[in-house]
């Protein structure tokens, strides 16, 4: 069974936090993410490398917050991130706190990412999500993790399967020929995930076994 809640309901949603004091970054306390950093980030930016501070009064998220732009929120592409672990945050952001006791952090995560917010930040309060038990949460992002995966990897395999007939003789067809299957099972697999996305967060899977 699904159960529909806003996302006030599930989560808590923080904005306008008073900004900390940037010009005290040190490499001791925790990460400070502003809107700048954002986009570096939902593209597999380290986040080791930013900036850290240490100072009670800024405004700190808990370990699996999912943060987006407040900026961002409205146009084309929305970058979002989910923090593994607790960091600051400036006023340029909007911090989601999920509730997940009722849904997985991660599995927000790549509904967010699917759904793709349209409207302004403040309005992040009344999207729907049709959410379904736990076990199945859990093993939805399983199955998604493990297919971002093989997809953020694609080069690196293909390079690897490509560089064989360096060490290995008298393979070079039979390279080209996995070369090329490689590439269409990932363009195949690209096609699931999306298809796969759809369905789930659209509650056409919610029956479907794990």
């Amino acid at each position: 069974m699904l159960e529909r809640y806003r996302l006030e309901e599930i989560a808590l949603i923080v904005a306008s936090l008073t900004p900390p004091n940037i010009s005290k970054g040190t490499n001791i306390g925790q990460p400070l993410i502003t809107a700048q950093h954002l986009k570096w980030l939902a593209l597999d930016g380290d986040i080791h490398q930013l900036p850290k501070i240490n100072k009670a009064k800024c405004a700190k998220v808990p370990a699996k917050t999912i943060i987006l732009s407040k900026n961002s929120v409205g146009q084309a592409k929305k970058y979002i991130f989910q923090c593994e672990q607790e960091v600051y945050i400036a006023n340029d952001l909007v911090a989601i706190i999920p509730n997940e006791s009722i849904i997985l952090s991660d599995y927000l995560y790549y509904f967010l990412q699917w759904y793709q917010p349209i409207s302004e930040w403040t309005q992040l309060h009344h999207i729907m999500l049709d959410i379904p038990t736990m076990a199945i949460q859990t093993n939805i992002v399983q199955l998604l993790k493990t297919s971002q995966l093989l997809l953020k990897n694609k080069h690196a395999l293909l390079g690897a399967v490509e560089k064989l007939p360096q060490h290995i003789e008298n393979i070079t067809n039979q390279t080209e020929q996995h070369t090329s299957q490689l590439n269409h099972s990932f363009d195949r697999l690209q096609t699931v995930y999306q298809i796969a996305l759809q369905k789930i967060f659209t509650g056409q899977l919610y029956e479907m076994k794990l």
